[in-house]
This record gives structure tokens, C-alpha cells and sequence, in this order.
């Protein structure tokens, strides 16, 4: 597989994935306005609502996952002088502080490595 045809394909992957997430979004915002409507008790809106703040973790979640799937396709672009206008990539996101979530240099190489093998 060449480059070129494998960064389609994580493009493709990435806009789903943020096309996916602002539908859930969404839905669970229009969940949140419909509860607050309800007369139910308390508690129980509390119980829905927790659950909600639960989605917003995971969708935050799998938007660290969707951008260290654009950091690789960034920096296998740069690595390998592809233009990376006609994907219509964003730039990666910059981390503005050290996390478990961060990839290095060094770690995007050895997972091109592994995708390579």
C-alpha cells in the first residue's frame, strides 16, 4: 500500500470520526434540554445527567485518539514530501502540556514502522 493511498484512508477515518462526534454531541445536548423539562425527581435527573457528562468523557476520549490518527498522517506527509492540501487535513493539534496521550517523534516513526511491517 502506497503512502498516499493509506492517508486517504485515515482521512476518511477522521472525518467520520468527527462527523460521529458532533452527532453525538448533539443528541446527548438535546437528551440534557428534554430532562430538564421533565418533572421527574431530582435524583433521577441527576442519575441521567451523570450519565450524559459520561458520554462527554468518551467523546473527548476518542477525540484524543482522532488526533494522534492526524498527527501520523501529518508527519508521514512531511516525512515524505506529500502535499498534503489535497486531503484537506488540518494542522495536528498541539499539546500544550506533557500527558500519556502525547506521541513523540520518536513514536510516531516506530508506529510508520509497524504499519510499514
Amino acid at each position: 500500500m502506497k503512502y498516499e493511498e493509506l492517508i486517504a484512508q485515515l482521512c476518511e477515518v477522521i472525518k467520520e470520526s468527527e462527523n460521529n462526534a458532533q452527532l453525538i454531541y448533539d443528541n446527548a445536548e438535546m437528551i440534557d434540554n428534554v430532562i430538564e423539562g421533565l418533572d421527574i425527581p431530582l435524583h433521577k435527573k441527576n442519575k441521567i445527567s451523570d450519565v450524559i457528562s459520561n458520554i462527554y468523557g468518551l467523546l473527548q476520549n476518542q477525540d484524543l485518539h482522532r488526533q494522534k490518527i492526524e498527527r501520523v498522517v501529518n508527519f508521514v506527509c512531511e516525512k515524505n514530501d506529500i502535499d498534503k492540501s489535497q486531503y484537506n487535513l488540518a494542522p495536528s493539534a498541539k499539546n500544550i502540556d506533557s500527558s500519556d496521550e502525547t506521541l513523540s517523534a520518536d513514536e510516531l516513526e516506530l508506529l510508520i514502522k509497524q504499519m510499514q511491517a
